[in-house]
This record gives C-alpha cells, structure tokens and sequence, in this order.
C-alpha cells in the first residue's frame, strides 16, 4: 500500500494534470469502460449541460468526473479511474477541479449521490466540506439507499 501512495504522490507531482476535457468518442468509450450503459453517446454528447474534467497521466486518458453545471448549481455525476491509478488520490483532485470551476462560474450549491456501500467516496465528499442530506431518503433501481449530499458555495449576489 505504502508504495502505491508513493507512485501517486510522484506521478500527481511529475506527470498527472487534471483539466476540464471536451467531450469526444475517446472519453465516452474510457467511461463505458468502467461503467456500463450510464448514458447514450448522443445523450452525452448533446447535453449543453454537462461537462467533464479529466485526468492525464502524461498523455495517457486516466480519468474523467462528469458533472452537470445549471442555474448557479452543480451536480456531481459519475466518476472514474484507471484500475493501475486507483488509490492515489485523483478523484479528490479531479472533485477539486470542479470546486474551482464553480467557484470561477458563480455556483452557489453543489450536490452528489453516492451508494451508501461507497465508504470511500461518502468520506472524500465529507472532508470537502460536504453534508449529508438525511431529509431526503431515495434509493437506486437495484435496491440500495442513495446517499444525497450537498455542499453550500460562496453567495455571489
């Protein structure tokens, strides 16, 4: 494990950049890679809304966040990471990056689900200034409980 974190901390420091990404044939076939059917190409390349930031080992596609941006609101979609990057810290980075878009864009909340067996991500989302939303109780068509959190920005009035 130690040497995992090591790696991380090396390639984060010399070789790993996060940046918003446009939208494209590769990035759609990186996420179905990892996770199934979310949305149809045509969903994810029309919708005005929805962007995403990526994360690049040198050249090499590592990761994506999607995340809806509407009406001064963000909502956090999928996210995924290379299995040989996974552990190393980039999806905080990757959530990182969407906090300081949204704070350049004027958004005043930000919002996620997350499956409650998803420990790693509840806690990662709580240590960013996140709260749990435990007035709304929904649960994901397979049955398990959909933890909403949400995160309240600078006011920009």
């Amino acid at each position: 494990m130690k040497l995992k974190k090591y790696i991380g901390f090396v390639n984060e420091k010399f070789g790993v950049s996060i940046q918003i990404c446009e939208k494209s044939k590769e990035t759609y076939g990186f996420i179905l890679k990892y996770l199934n059917n979310i949305i149809s190409f045509g969903g994810y390349m029309d919708n005005e809304n929805l962007y995403q930031v990526c994360a690049y080992d040198n050249s090499e596609l590592i990761g994506i966040r999607l995340f809806r941006m509407k009406d001064r609101k963000v909502h956090l979609n999928y996210s995924v990471v290379s299995e040989s990057h996974r552990n190393m810290g980039i999806n905080k980075k990757m959530a990182e990056k969407i906090f300081e878009i949204s704070e350049n864009n004027g958004v005043e909340l930000i919002t996620s689900n997350v499956r409650e067996s998803n420990i790693y991500s509840i806690k990662s989302l709580l240590s960013s200034g996140f709260q749990i939303n435990d007035k709304v109780v929904r649960y994901y068509d397979d049955g398990e409980k959909k933890i909403s959190l949400f995160k309240e920005c600078k006011s920009y009035d």
